[in-house]
């Protein structure tokens, strides 16, 4: 009897000095907040959004008089650079307006708690000076000298080298207009179309394109964020469209969600799953074929 009188309290003693150990650092805990003289509080500011919640933010000047809201977007689909935000400003409930695009670079993000909206540093006099359109006649944005014109206006560099190419192919889309194209596979079959543009305001750039695959009329379906690198974009007659090496089998796979359910795109760790996923596809993509998944560019059909 005594034996087990004294492993009771042996072993009780040895499980809180085990309990303690995992406390005190051979475990690793959950660290305590920095309470040093000076530490401040890290700050993550959400910066991927879709398109369709850029759309429409107000525009404000640095004395925060409105300029009016963001129409559009114009993207460049060869590098996924977001151009230019089509402006608009003057006109009564939005009619007579006029649009101005702004190089995006000049645009800034300001993400508050109940107020979203974009600061433009101009003043509604300058902005009458500048070149603008309207709303019912877009110019080609996809044109060089049109571009360059903007550019010029706004002292923007985009020096590059010569294109001596003998075909150009436009590369160069409003978003509104990215919306909707088909995206089909190098066997001609239909994978579905662009429902929606995943930006990233840090980067100034295009992170995914979500694919509808599967609805019928709209109705239905299921949406694929899927990374811009793995589209190809593609010319033929006519018609601009999307080449995503997929199959349908492959794409019903993929990690997808409801177009009515949403998940959060600013979470990292939302976009890190998708990100490993079409790694892991493009990895094994490359070991069959060298040329792996495919990149976004003004290829014309071949």
């Amino acid at each position: 009897m005594w034996k087990r009188n004294w492993i009771k309290p042996v072993l009780g003693m040895a499980m809180l000095l085990v309990a303690r150990g995992a406390v005190s650092g051979d475990e690793p805990a959950a660290r305590a907040p920095d309470q040093r003289p000076g530490a401040v509080a890290k700050v993550e500011i959400a910066n991927v959004f879709r398109s369709s919640e850029i759309v429409g933010l107000p525009v404000r000047n640095r004395e925060n008089k409105n300029l009016g809201k963001v129409e559009d977007l114009v993207i460049d689909l060869n590098t996924g650079e977001i151009r230019y935000a089509a402006l608009s400003f003057g006109g009564i409930a939005g009619i007579g307006s006029k649009l101005f695009a702004i190089p995006w670079s000049q645009m800034t993000f300001v993400f508050g708690e109940k107020d979203r909206h974009f600061v433009y540093d101009t003043t509604p006099e300058q902005l009458k000076e500048a070149p603008g359109f309207d709303a019912s006649h877009w110019p080609n944005v996809a044109d060089r000298a049109w571009s360059a014109s903007i550019d010029k206006h706004y002292r923007v560099d985009r020096t590059t080298a010569t294109d001596t190419k003998p075909v150009a192919y436009d590369t160069v889309f409003r978003a509104s207009k990215i919306k909707g194209m088909k995206v089909r596979n190098e066997q001609n079959e239909d994978l579905g179309h662009v429902s929606e543009i995943v930006l990233s305001l840090k980067d100034g750039r295009v992170k995914y394109m979500a694919l509808s695959h599967g609805s019928v009329v709209g109705v239905g379906g299921k949406l694929f964020a899927i990374p811009m690198s793995s589209y190809t974009l593609r010319h033929a007659q006519n018609e601009a469209f999307f080449i995503l090496n997929v199959s349908p089998e492959q794409l019903n796979r993929a990690p997808g969600f409801d177009s009515n359910h949403w998940p959060n795109t600013a979470d990292p760790n939302w976009s890190a799953e998708i990100d490993r996923y079409y790694a892991r596809r493009a990895d094994a993509a490359r070991d069959i074929n060298p040329a792996g998944l495919g990149s976004l560019a003004g290829n014309s059909e071949r």
